[in-house]
């Protein structure tokens, strides 16, 4: 499920970006990247209780799991998504627009890869 949540990150937010810039501008960037980072953060809170089907919140409770949870979604999922929109942002008005794209999928998997390792470092210890 988590590699779904990041080919969604690394492919398909990038091109929600490009879209809702192109269709709102700076405000319609905004309000999706708000979306999309608070339904993440409500699914990590989720899967980290023990009605999402997490069983370390029985045994160490739901402060231990959440807050593991979050950091893990932060880094890679919410990591990624932030860095394509701010990409967006940044090159939409000044290259051509065909290449935002790239760009901003580029540094969404550069996010995410950074995010992962961050969160192995992180969370292991």
């Amino acid at each position: 499920m988590l590699a779904l949540f990041c080919v969604v990150a690394v492919l398909l937010f990038p091109a929600g970006a490009v879209w809702a810039w192109r269709r709102g501008g700076e405000r319609g960037l905004a309000l999706l990247t708000v979306i999309a980072v608070s339904a993440l953060v409500v699914l990590a809170l989720i899967g980290a209780s023990e009605r999402g089907g997490n069983r370390l919140a029985q045994t160490r409770g739901y402060t231990y799991t959440a807050t593991r949870t979050l950091l893990l979604a932060g880094l890679t999922l919410i990591l990624p998504m932030v860095a394509s929109a701010t990409a967006v942002w940044a090159t939409a008005p000044r290259t051509r627009p065909g290449l935002v794209y790239p760009i901003a999928a580029a540094t969404a998997l550069i996010g995410t890869a950074v995010g992962t390792i961050v969160a192995i470092y992180t969370l292991w210890s």
